[in-house]
């Protein structure tokens, strides 16, 4: 009875995190499989007179029941764009959520989204000055659990992944399987009550179901997946303006040449973006640690990383 409870807070919470982030902007659509997919699309200034080439794209997904635009406003990372001179793009979800369970026996979701984000990136690839080797993507909470699931299905397009508040859903490791290794960037406070820090579980007729993977077995399935080993090389960040919560960066050792995976993880944290406090609900966010700009961090660690420096 308490994993159904569970179960009910997490998916009624997940539903606020993209709808109180609700903003107006300009949207693009792109016609795919019947649907009017739309988009929200930031080229900086410099990017669109020509003067710095062919540039990087970096593609961000909103959490359950937000969009495009909201995912820009919740991340501010449209400014980092500017301040580095890349091209960064918001889809918004059909329903307003992405469709990560798809091939996953149980679920009816029939969006395809890892063709669409596919044919998102052709399409802008052929509009704009984009680096084909430079092309990531990142997503938060519903959205994180998308760009995972791009990390199994989409190796040869995105250079890296990143996932914040989202842990391993348990049917979705089980169908991605063995792969290409990938460079991937995973971080998660220990007290998101939305994606617990630890899992979820369910009880079903033959026993207790995985419903969430907790973080831990999140980061070891894909150490596993990308020949990396368990063991970590851990370090502590400096606390200054969020004194009372431990940030720990968990780096994977041995991985292969020019593959990363790394886990941040926020003592206290809660589900929410950080270094943006303020953008939602109390009972979602939980405490927002001001330490770490969530979208610089995630720029430093796409930037590192291109597609000819880590496959053959």
């Amino acid at each position: 009875m308490r994993a159904r409870v569970g179960l009910a807070l997490t998916l009624a919470l997940s539903l606020a995190v993209g709808a109180a982030l609700a903003e107006t902007y300009p949207d693009e659509v792109l016609e795919h499989h019947a649907y009017a997919r739309e988009y929200y699309l930031h080229v900086p200034e410099a990017v669109a007179s020509g003067a710095l080439g062919h540039v990087p794209l970096v593609v961000m997904l909103h959490g359950r029941g937000g969009t495009g635009p909201g995912m820009a406003a919740l991340t501010g990372f449209d400014a980092v764009a500017d301040k580095h001179g890349f091209i960064v793009v918001y889809p918004s979800g059909v329903d307003n959520q992405w469709n990560y369970v798809e091939g996953i026996p149980g679920y009816a979701i029939e969006v395809p989204d890892v063709a669409f984000l596919r044919a998102l990136v052709g399409h802008l690839e052929e509009r704009l000055p984009v680096d084909v080797e430079r092309v990531y993507v990142g997503g938060f909470s519903n959205g994180g659990y998308m760009a995972q699931r791009l990390a199994c299905d989409a190796g040869d397009l995105f250079a890296a992944f990143a996932s914040v508040g989202a842990a391993g859903f348990g049917g979705q490791l089980g169908i991605c399987g063995e792969g290409e290794p990938v460079s991937l960037l995973l971080m998660h406070g220990t007290h998101d009550r939305v994606v617990p820090f630890n899992g979820l579980q369910q009880e079903g007729p033959n026993g207790p179901v995985t419903v969430l993977a907790s973080v831990e077995q999140t980061f070891a399935f894909w150490a596993a997946r990308s020949g990396c080993e368990v063991e970590v090389d851990g370090r502590q960040l400096v606390s200054v303006r969020s004194p009372e919560m431990e940030v720990h960066v968990l780096s994977a050792s041995a991985c292969p040449e020019g593959y990363e995976l790394q886990l941040v993880v926020f003592v206290g944290g809660g589900h929410n973006w950080p270094g943006r406090p303020g953008l939602l609900p109390a009972e979602v966010a939980g405490a927002v640690n001001l330490d770490v700009d969530a979208s610089r961090y995630l720029w430093a660690f796409f930037a590192r990383h291109r597609l000819s420096e880590s496959r053959p």
